[in-house]
């Protein structure tokens, strides 16, 4: 019996050690003071990933369209190719309105057979307002004077 009242005692003065003493203060302290700062820090990196505005994607049903978007944002065209014929994308126009942003990235479906459909996505920033007429052909990219399989033009107009 003694014992027992020793440990609960113990407990007891573990449990009050975090009220009554200077310890117990720290701790306050940084649960009231330093937990809600980070908390908002949190939120506001969580608000601020949401904020970021996706690519605006375009594909092979928007040829000869007409699109706005606003400076600053990326435009991808998506493009259906067959790259194992040796066949593929090429931007012609080119102007500072609309900046490539690398290379174009090549996608097959995974569960895709042996020439089937690939897809070209290039990815455009509007760098100033304007407007723009963007043209890509379809072309054999080893041939120079190679005439296009198939074209692809939309306008851009930048606000």
């Amino acid at each position: 019996m003694g014992r027992d009242k020793h440990k609960v005692s113990a407990h007891r003065m573990l449990f009050c050690m975090g009220s009554r003493t200077q310890g117990g203060s720290m701790i306050r302290s940084f649960i009231v003071g330093v937990l809600p700062v980070w908390a908002f820090i949190a939120a506001a990196a969580l608000f601020a990933a949401c904020a970021i505005k996706p690519a605006l994607t375009i594909s092979d049903d928007d040829n000869g369209s007409k699109i706005e978007i606003d400076r600053g944002d990326i435009l991808a065209v998506k493009l259906s190719a067959q790259l194992g014929t040796g066949y593929g994308w090429k931007v012609i126009t080119r102007n500072r309105i609309l900046v490539l942003k690398g290379v174009p990235e090549q996608v097959s479906r995974v569960d895709q057979k042996p020439g089937g459909m690939d897809y070209q996505t290039f990815k455009f920033k509007a760098m100033e307002k304007g407007e723009e007429v963007l043209n890509l052909n379809y072309i054999e990219a080893w041939k120079d004077e190679a005439k296009p399989l198939k074209e692809f033009g939309i306008t851009v107009i930048v606000k």
